[in-house]
C-alpha cells in the first residue's frame, strides 16, 4: 500500500496554492478514504463534483463513501449520476443494485445487477446478488439461475452451495 498520509499532505498543499483544482480534490478524497476519514473524503468529493460535474469517477467514489455511512439513498443518487455520465461502468451498476438491494428496493437491484451483467457476465459476485435480489422478492427459479452462475464462476463460495440448496429444497 502506499503512503496516503504524506499524499495528503501534498494534496493539501496544493490546495492551499489553489482551492480549484477537482483532481485534487477528487485525490484527496481518495487518500482519506484510505485512511477511513469518510467524512472528509465525502467533502473532498462533493467540491470535486462542484469544480468537475463531467467526472463520473467523483460520483462513484462519493457513492461509495456514502453506502459506508448507510446513505444509502444519496448514493443512489450518486450511482445514478455515474452511470448516466458513463453507461458502460459495471462496477457502478454493480454498487447501484447493493445500495437498492440495502434498502429492499428489490426489483431496481434487479435492474441495476442486471446491467452490471450485461457488461460483466462472468462476475460472480453480480450473479449472487442478483440471485438474492430475486431470491428476496421470492423469484426462485431465477435465483437458481443466478447462484449457478455465480458457482460457475466462483465455485469455492460455500454460501451459493447453500443457497442453492435451500432453494432446491423449497421448491416443488
Amino acid at each position: 500500500m502506499g503512503e496516503p498520509k504524506e499524499a495528503i499532505d501534498y494534496y493539501n498543499k496544493a490546495l492551499e496554492m489553489d482551492q480549484n483544482l477537482s483532481d485534487v480534490h477528487y485525490n484527496l478524497g481518495n487518500a482519506l478514504y484510505l485512511i477511513e476519514e469518510t467524512d472528509r473524503a465525502i467533502a473532498h468529493y462533493e467540491t470535486a463534483i462542484e469544480l468537475n460535474p463531467k467526472k463520473a469517477e467523483s460520483y462513484y467514489n462519493l457513492g461509495n463513501a456514502l453506502c459506508i455511512k448507510a446513505e444509502f439513498e444519496k448514493a443512489i443518487f450518486n450511482y445514478k449520476k455515474t452511470v448516466d455520465l458513463d453507461p458502460y461502468n459495471a462496477p457502478a451498476f454493480y454498487n447501484l443494485g447493493n445500495a437498492y438491494y440495502m434498502i429492499s428496493e428489490f426489483d431496481k437491484a434487479v435492474l441495476a445487477y442486471t446491467n452490471a451483467i450485461r457488461l460483466n457476465p462472468e462476475s460472480a459476485e453480480c450473479n449472487f446478488n442478483l440471485a438474492s435480489a430475486y431470491n428476496d422478492r421470492g423469484d426462485y427459479q431465477n435465483a437458481l439461475v443466478h447462484y449457478r452462475q455465480s458457482q460457475r464462476y466462483d465455485p469455492n463460495n460455500p454460501e451459493t452451495y447453500v443457497n442453492i440448496g435451500t432453494i432446491l429444497e423449497i421448491q416443488k
